[in-house]
């Protein structure tokens, strides 16, 4: 991809430049269509006329895969899903709990009815948008906000905030199948839903 070498070469460069210090430098044909491209692409931001700078890595993916729009894009989709694994945590906590994901690599888990897998297939790539089926070979390098399907022949969901989530009882149970990362998640929904279920974390990790 020549415009992502390009942006990390300017990386290297300059921070932010002029078109004029751009053409002084690297030559072509037509600068001006590179620079309008590289904006509209997110490698660079466009400060004033004639005036660019040049997007951190950070803030080009957070440009790119807008995360909220990621999500309220399954609901186009018009058919059952509901969110589940970290997603149902993420969902139950109010946003209060997040692990194993960052700007760079933020999959987002859906589970889906099995007759509609590919339709759901051709949903997101008809949307340019990364997917995988869990669970099945992953044929290219996973970055950015990416979609993994769960097929299944049925399942329960709850409404959330506008989406539809794994039940409560359900995160619960994948919470305390992921102790290690997900114990001070199964406090915060003990304290939030009052579900009693004895967790110690903030205890254990004031008396350490």
């Amino acid at each position: 991809m020549v415009y992502y070498e390009l942006w990390n070469i300017l990386w290297n460069w300059k921070k932010e430049f002029t078109s004029r210090d751009f053409t002084s430098v690297f030559f072509s044909p037509n600068p001006i269509k590179v620079l309008h491209d590289m904006v509209k692409l997110s490698f660079l931001e466009k400060i004033e006329r004639g005036k660019y700078r040049v997007n951190s890595p950070e803030n080009f993916l957070t440009k790119r895969w807008d995360i909220s729009k990621a999500y309220e894009l399954v609901k186009e989709a018009e058919m059952k899903y509901a969110f589940t694994a970290n997603d149902a945590v993420f969902f139950w906590t109010k946003g209060g709990y997040q692990v194993d994901r960052f700007f760079g690599f933020y999959p987002i888990h859906i589970k889906v009815e099995v007759k509609n897998l590919v339709k759901w297939l051709k949903f997101f790539k008809s949307n340019k948008r990364r997917v995988i089926v869990f669970n099945k070979p992953i044929k290219e390098t996973l970055f950015g906000v990416f979609y993994v399907l769960y097929p299944e022949e049925s399942f329960s969901a709850a409404q959330l905030d506008n989406f539809t989530v794994a039940p409560l009882s359900e995160t619960v149970k994948f919470c305390q199948e992921n102790i290690y990362s997900y114990e001070p998640a199964l406090e915060m929904l003990d304290e939030t839903y009052h579900l009693k279920l004895k967790i110690k974390y903030k205890e254990i990790k004031t008396n350490l």
